[in-house]
């Protein structure tokens, strides 16, 4: 027997047909998150939070470098300010578990984030997106989140509208993605493109 409710999901995306195979979608609570050392990022975040269905935490790293004039930071690195591996992503991860806008994150003189800052993100809720990966991890931590008002068709929205990571597992299964290669389209044009889009 079957529930008749189609919409039923487990966090895990294959109970309705609006999340793509391998993708999953969870309200977090934020139980650890530390300031991590990194020979590549200006800031690297090692985040543990944990799902009310989920047997196991969620863990993942988040990092990126900040936009510089020699060693003086100016701003959240992205594409629009030509920084590579931008650290729009710890910025916006801040954003949406905080509500707190771009300029008001605190920041040590090193570029990490300020201690008082991680410690009120501690018990705060948040929506991370994870897909099943060809890659190092069975199963990764997309780069885009959405606050607990905006909710999980937020995150599932912007999946839809972008082109997938590198290493989703189920890309033959995206008719968009195929179309792009098809069409000549490179990931780093399209990773480009989304930081072309981003607000800082």
């Amino acid at each position: 027997m079957q529930f008749s409710n189609s919409n039923l999901s487990n966090g895990s995306g294959q109970g309705s047909s609006k999340y793509p195979k391998g993708v999953f979608v969870d309200l977090v609570s934020i139980t650890k998150i530390e300031n991590t050392d990194s020979k590549y990022n200006d800031c690297n975040l090692f985040i543990e939070a944990e799902a009310d269905r989920a047997k196991y935490p969620k863990k993942f790293y988040l990092g990126g470098n900040h936009h510089k004039d020699g060693k003086s930071m100016l701003d959240w690195g992205s594409g629009k300010n030509d920084t590579t591996n931008g650290s729009w992503k710890v910025c916006a991860f801040i954003e949406k578990v905080t509500g707190k806008t771009a300029k008001e994150i605190e920041l040590n003189d090193d570029g990490t984030i300020e201690q008082g800052e991680l410690e009120r993100m501690v018990g705060k809720e948040v929506y991370i997106l994870q897909y099943e990966s060809n890659g190092k991890y069975a199963r990764d931590t997309w780069f885009f989140f959405a606050s607990k008002d905006e909710g999980a068709d937020y995150l599932l929205e912007k999946w839809s509208s972008m082109t997938p990571p590198k290493y989703y597992k189920h890309q033959s299964s995206n008719k968009a993605l195929s179309g792009l290669w098809n069409e000549g389209a490179s990931m780093t044009d399209s990773t480009k493109d989304i930081e072309s889009n981003l607000p800082f």
